[in-house]
């Protein structure tokens, strides 16, 4: 099996060295994602790099400063990635919740159709992949690069508590990425045993 791609942090660096750089207004941002504002009403200064890197580092407070002044909460950076996808990549429940409470699309998808749920399932964010879960993510949605699915990220990324969870509430174990491998063929070939194990009782 070819090795599993890491979503993470090479992405997110280069994600937030592309982003806007802080002085320039949020009408300007808008602007380079086709988004147009009123010209008699100026928005208020918000800066964008931090929203972000605070979404990812899990400080609360600037991405509500942001909320406050009015960021729009699908914003993407110039990689695609929304505020939520980053706090679910570290596992900020806080953070996914807020954004949640403010209207995020949960399901929403960067390049590679990957949402916010698949990063979470990438490490040990219980708390957040069972959050995203209860407010309504898509469990078995899977990616546009090889037809992965969360709980063939966790299984890949030795998480059982998460793959545990992921079952739990409907994780399909028969879907298959396009080389034929199960989240099974996942854990056993990154020398996950203990996920291996519980995944094979669990296989009909």
């Amino acid at each position: 099996m070819r090795a599993i791609y890491k979503i993470g942090l090479v992405l997110i660096s280069v994600s937030m060295a592309s982003c806007q750089s802080s002085t320039k207004k949020n009408t300007e941002y808008k602007e380079t994602i086709g988004i147009e504002s009123s010209a008699e009403v100026e928005a208020p200064t918000i800066d964008l790099e931090l929203y972000f890197q605070s979404a990812l580092d899990g400080n609360i407070g600037p991405v509500e400063e942001a909320i406050k002044q009015g960021v729009d909460i699908e914003v993407r950076d110039q990689n695609n990635y929304t505020a939520l996808m980053l706090a679910a990549y570290n596992g900020h429940h806080h953070i996914i919740k807020l954004l949640l409470d403010k209207g995020a699309q949960i399901d929403a998808k960067e390049n590679l159709n990957r949402t916010a749920l698949m990063f979470a399932s990438t490490g040990p964010f219980v708390q957040a992949v069972e959050l995203l879960i209860q407010s309504g993510a898509e469990v078995n949605a899977f990616d546009n690069h090889e037809n992965w699915t969360p709980v063939m990220f966790a299984a890949g990324e030795g998480q059982l508590e998460v793959v545990k969870l992921l079952i739990a509430n409907g994780a399909d174990l028969s879907m298959l990425d396009t080389d034929g491998e199960s989240s099974l063929d996942f854990a056993k070939s990154k020398g996950h045993t203990e996920v291996a194990a519980y995944l094979q009782t669990q296989m009909k």
